[in-house]
């Protein structure tokens, strides 16, 4: 990323104001999000043992799954590396949402063979599926070089970080719950 392309995204995202608030809370709920689970888990597997501890009464949601449907129907969210392919990982945890994680009825989706194995080597749960693409999301945009400027590109950003900071106001809204839950 070169300076011209940091200065023309900034002027494109005070133009674009509600990409901008969504971005800004999508990153702070995030950051809050952060900061609980490495106080209550621990700084190394703090985001894994908040999904073991919380994940089953997340996954019980409505809203939740939903925000699980928009990701799995979606082009895998990439790695923010050179080529912006997505990882094993991301792609495991998108097709077992799709195919595993009982969001769909059989008519609703097309089976694909590729991805189909691709979710059958997910090893974990739905909410931690849903929680890896998130954490995805937000290392490309946050910490990742995924500034494009390219109108499709950013549209599908845009769409990514409303759909992160929507999933990330359910998990605040309802910590409290999370907590007495376990």
């Amino acid at each position: 990323m070169v300076s011209y392309e940091i200065r023309d995204f900034i002027e494109r995202l005070n133009q674009d104001l509600e990409n901008k608030e969504i971005r800004r809370r999508f990153h702070e709920n995030y950051e809050w999000l952060e900061s609980y689970w490495k106080r209550k888990f621990g700084r190394n597997n703090g985001a894994q043992l908040f999904c073991n501890n919380h994940g089953d009464f997340y996954w019980q949601m409505n809203e939740i799954k939903n925000i699980a449907k928009e990701l799995a129907i979606m082009r895998p969210v990439g790695a923010s590396n050179n080529n912006f392919e997505p990882t094993l990982n991301i792609l495991r945890a998108t097709y077992f949402l799709k195919y595993r994680s009982e969001l769909f009825e059989k008519e609703e989706i097309e089976d694909n063979q590729e991805e189909i194995v691709h979710a059958e080597n997910w090893n974990a749960t739905n909410f931690k599926a849903l929680f890896s693409i998130i954490k995805q999301i937000r290392d490309n945009l946050f910490h990742g070089r995924k500034i494009d400027l390219g109108e499709l590109q950013y549209e599908r950003n845009r769409i990514l970080v409303q759909i992160g900071a929507n999933l990330t106001d359910v998990l605040l809204l309802n910590l409290i719950e999370a907590e007495e839950n376990l």
